[in-house]
């Protein structure tokens, strides 16, 4: 008895230690509990690790600003116009924070900042999907223009798991690029993820 007792209170300190098992991950901010067992795959190499910035596969469930990433992936770094980086990274902390769980049927599962450095300009945050739990992972790295308060943000928005996302990446960053240049003062360019701009894109996740 006192031998299984030892074994069962090894056990116990060594979840703690480790974490809950992944089928109850859950973000505080969800917005329904994930049924079933989760899928979270994961995190690439690269990824979350405070910039550069890593390309696509060629799957279309990604989009980089990271240089040499490939046309179909690749999105053009967001501007701001004025306040410098700290103003910059305030804003897409502030917007990202704020973000609404569930919005247009994504991210139901809700999101966690993962890292955040705004000496450095960088953000990483992980999404969560009801479906089955899958997490995709977003980056942001905010970079002046030399000698002015103008700048841009190179952005990486990946899904981990499966092949295409059903568009899932596109309407997550349309929503944060919407509320970006919705802010007062009108310093934000951020163009939205489009038929036009990425057409291959769009026709597979139809």
């Amino acid at each position: 008895r006192p031998a299984r007792r030892g074994l069962v209170a090894a056990s116990l300190l060594t979840t703690v230690a480790l974490g809950a098992p992944a089928e109850s991950w859950a973000f505080a901010n969800r917005f329904e509990e994930v049924k079933g067992p989760k899928r979270p795959g994961v995190q690439p190499p690269g990824v979350g690790q405070g910039g550069p910035l890593v390309g696509c596969g060629n799957a279309p469930n990604c989009f980089s600003s990271a240089p040499g990433t490939d046309e179909d992936h690749f999105l053009t770094p967001w501007r701001f116009s004025s306040g410098g980086v700290a103003t910059a990274f305030a804003d897409i902390a502030s917007i990202v924070r704020a973000y609404p769980p569930g919005q247009r049927g994504i991210d139901g599962g809700g999101f966690e900042i993962k890292r955040s450095d705004a000496q450095s300009g960088y953000l990483y945050v992980q999404f969560e999907a009801l479906k089955k739990g899958y997490i995709d992972d977003v980056e942001f790295v905010v970079r002046s223009d030399s000698g002015s308060g103008s700048g841009e943000v190179l952005v990486r928005c990946a899904s981990r798991v499966g092949r295409l996302d059903m568009g899932v990446n596109a309407k997550r960053l349309n929503r944060i690029s919407e509320d970006l240049q919705q802010l007062p003062g009108g310093r934000w360019a951020a163009p939205k993820i489009s038929p036009e701009a990425f057409p291959k894109y769009v026709n597979e996740n139809r």
